[in-house]
Parts: structure tokens; C-alpha cells; sequence
């Protein structure tokens, strides 16, 4: 009898690849208790796999994918910025061997958003839209922290128990930092992850902190210094409050300090009596390509550059300062300094009730230490905010600005027309534009 060899092996061959086949044992969904716009995806391979999930809202054709499990048996995937109330359909993709898996549509539905989320009215330009997310802090007990997609849907948002430090900025796509209380810095996943807590202890931060070139965290803090200020209509032990910097390493070390009094006399000031309970007041620092900081003086209309090395003032520019500046590019009360290239700077123009009641970015070059007005960019007068603020951009041709006083988000062309124009019923210190789509 002749036997088909072929067609055996074939057979035992086939039986074995499906018998060990890689197969997703387990799934389950949960949603975090401080985010219901998240679902995180819990599933088992019974063979180390590389997985991802593709995910839709049902009956759209705009498809979303997670971030990547790599070679694990026990996968874990959060799915963000999800719309409130809306049914979504996913597949998970996984492998054996050269093989590439996936599993059967599954599904699950978003829950509405909590009664504390602020409310929003948005107007904007036919078809305008962006591809990223508006990050927002509320200066609210408790604290709330929010993104929002171009139509202004809320599409994350995590709440404090209480009311959070104003100082927060984004780290990276997927991470921002955060002062918790003025002694409590956090850098935090925006699926919930803890990547950084560092205790400052008697140090007192505020208004500001950010990252440098060399991944060192920067923040602004409180100094004090006693002064004899009898002559000047003060007391002879009285107290200046000023300005300082702290750096702290990616493991939570203080790698640097600079104080305010180390590098200026406040006794030169010939109104120092009446700044002394601020005297410069701190309120953002920039960081420079050649990792210096730019620091930013409310209370004297001044920008100070900083050596990151050995602490010197390299500059000053603003009203009363050393660098030359024409008068229509004096700023007032200003806020949000940041570099957009190489010695370029954007700047929130607050502007004051005594001298110009609008508020505008300044866009400018520092380089040989010469100031050039490159453009500016002036809001309505009913978007003057005489405190608070910002202004980023989110392209080359567009601006989003924070009109803190006014409860007002809005974005700009470089003309100043307004092309998104955001209200709500809280206040918010700055907005951030987050790009969510790398």
C-alpha cells in the first residue's frame, strides 16, 4: 500500500503551528477613577508578543492607535482622549512568530463628564481646526487639569484634591510637570503614571518650572534678605523679597541655585521701599539654546538673562534696562518668555492700565545682545489682561493666547484676527499647546 507522505507531514504540520498558535487568553477593561475619558486595556498573550490597539468611534472612519506592549505575556494599554458618551469598536493587534494577530472587534462606551468640568462656549472660523490638544489648568479648589481637541471637547482631564500650585508645563507628548504645592514637583504620564517626584523641602517654588537642554528641571522660588531701608523710609532691619533658581537632576538631585541677591543690590533701586514686599516678582523663565535662562520681572518690566554656570547677568532688556529698545516695544507686566529659535523670542505683552491697555506678543531677536523687533501681534482691547497669561504658538502662523482675566482662549493669525475664540466660566493662568500627534 502506498502511503502519501507529503500529505501526513503536511497534516502534522499544520496541527502543530495552530496547536501552539499565540492566543489572547484574557481581556478586560477598566476606566481610572481620576480620568473617565481613559480605558485601559488589560489582556494576556500566551506567548511573549508585541501588541497594539487600533480603536474607533463607530460609524466614523478616523482610526486611532495605542502605544506599543513589547514582548510581553501580560499587556497593559491606555487609550486617551476619548470623547464623553460615544461607543467605540478596537481590535488588538498582536503576533506569533512572523505571524501578525488580531483579535475580534470588540467594544465599550465612554461615560459623560462629571458636573465639575468648566463649561465652554467656542466660536471659530469656518474650517479652521488643529491637529493637537489645548492643555488648561483651573486656579480653582479643587484643581482641574484638561485637554481640549479644536472643536474645545474635553478629551482628558485629571482632578486635584485640592487646589493645585499655578506652576505646570508640558514635558513631553505624552508627559507634563507639575507643582503640586509650592514644595511638591511631579512629572506625571498623561495616562496617570508617576515618572518623578521630588520634594524640595524648605524651598519654596512658585509661578514657574520648566525643563532645560540638559533635562534638568528649573523653577522659580521665593528669597528674602534683611536691609536697612531707615533712610529710605523703611525700617532698619527690614525684610526684601526677591527672586531665585533652583535645578534639579532627573533623579530629584538640587544640581544648582541662584539668588537674586547674590548678582543685584535692591538698595540701588531708589523705590525700593515700596517693592520690597515684591521686589522683582518672578514670573517665568525661558530656557536658551546654549542652556542659559531667560527670566522674566513683572514688578520692573524687565527680562534678565542668566548664566546657567556661573550666575551672571548677561543682560537686561526692558524698561530702564541697559540694552537699547524702542518705546512702542516697551513691554508691561509680562509673562510666558520662551525661545522659538536661535536667540528668537516670544513673549505675552501683558500690558498696564497706565500706559497701554492691550495685551500682544512680542516677537524678537537677542542675537549679539542687540534687540530686533521681528513682529508683534495685538489682541482687542477686551482681551486685555493686566495679569496672567500667555501666548504660544501652535504653528508657524498661528498663536494661542491665554487672556487670563477675561476667562478667554483664543488663537490668531499673525495679523492678530481672531480665528478661535474660547470662553468659559473659570480662569485659567496659561494654555499650552500640546502636539498629541507624533
Amino acid at each position: 500500500m502506498k502511503f502519501n507522505f507529503l500529505f501526513f507531514f503536511s497534516f502534522i504540520f499544520i496541527y502543530s503551528c495552530s496547536f501552539f498558535e499565540n492566543k489572547i487568553t484574557s481581556i478586560s477593561i477598566k476606566t481610572p477613577s481620576f480620568n473617565l475619558l481613559q480605558k485601559t486595556i488589560y489582556f494576556n498573550t500566551s506567548s511573549k508578543s508585541d501588541a497594539f490597539i487600533s480603536y474607533w468611534i463607530q460609524g466614523s472612519d478616523s482610526i486611532y492607535y495605542s502605544a506599543n506592549s513589547i514582548d510581553n505575556l501580560t499587556h497593559e494599554i491606555s487609550l486617551l482622549y476619548l470623547k464623553p458618551e460615544s461607543e467605540y469598536s478596537f481590535l488588538i493587534h498582536y503576533n506569533s512568530g512572523d505571524n501578525k494577530l488580531k483579535s475580534d472587534t470588540l467594544s465599550f462606551i465612554t461615560e459623560s463628564l462629571p458636573d465639575f468640568i468648566p463649561d465652554f462656549t467656542l466660536t471659530k472660523q469656518k474650517n479652521f481646526q488643529f491637529n493637537g490638544h489645548i492643555f488648561l489648568r483651573t486656579q480653582m479648589d479643587p484643581g482641574i487639569q484638561l485637554l481640549l481637541d479644536h472643536n474645545a471637547n474635553v478629551v482628558w482631564y485629571q482632578k486635584s484634591d485640592t487646589l493645585l500650585s499655578r506652576p505646570f508645563d508640558v514635558s513631553s507628548f505624552d508627559s507634563y510637570l507639575s507643582l503640586y504645592n509650592p514644595s511638591l514637583i511631579y512629572e506625571i504620564t498623561f495616562d496617570g503614571d508617576t515618572l518623578l517626584k521630588i520634594n524640595v523641602k524648605d524651598k519654596v517654588l512658585h509661578h514657574e518650572l520648566t525643563k532645560d537642554v540638559s533635562n534638568n528641571i528649573v523653577a522659580l522660588t521665593y528669597e528674602y534678605k534683611q536691609f536697612d531701608l531707615s533712610n529710605l523710609g523703611g525700617v532698619k532691619d527690614d525684610s526684601i523679597k526677591g527672586d531665585g533658581l533652583v535645578v534639579y537632576d532627573s533623579i530629584g538631585n538640587l544640581v544648582w541655585e541662584w539668588n537674586v541677591f547674590d548678582h543685584e543690590d535692591p538698595l540701588s533701586y531708589e523705590n525700593i521701599n515700596l517693592l520690597k514686599k515684591d521686589w522683582t516678582h518672578g514670573n517665568a523663565i525661558g530656557v536658551t539654546y546654549d542652556n542659559n535662562y531667560i527670566l522674566s520681572f513683572r514688578t520692573l518690566n524687565q527680562l534678565w538673562k542668566i548664566d546657567s554656570k556661573n550666575g551672571k547677568i548677561l543682560w537686561k532688556l526692558g524698561l530702564n534696562a541697559e540694552i537699547p529698545i524702542e518705546p512702542s516695544s516697551i513691554f508691561y507686566a509680562q509673562h510666558a518668555i520662551h525661545e522659538i529659535g536661535r536667540d528668537t523670542f516670544l513673549l505675552f505683552d501683558n500690558g498696564n492700565r497706565k500706559e497701554r491697555m492691550t495685551s500682544r506678543a512680542l516677537i524678537f531677536s537677542m542675537e549679539n545682545n542687540q534687540f530686533k523687533l521681528l513682529n508683534s501681534v495685538e489682541l482687542p482691547k477686551n482681551l486685555f489682561s493686566f495679569k496672567q497669561g500667555s501666548v504660544y504658538m501652535i504653528d508657524k502662523n498661528n498663536f494661542l493666547f491665554c487672556s487670563s482675566t477675561n476667562n478667554k482662549i483664543v488663537i490668531t493669525d499673525i495679523s492678530g484676527k481672531i480665528l478661535w475664540n474660547l470662553s468659559s466660566n473659570f480662569s485659567f493662568y496659561r494654555a499650552y499647546y500640546l502636539n498629541t500627534n507624533k
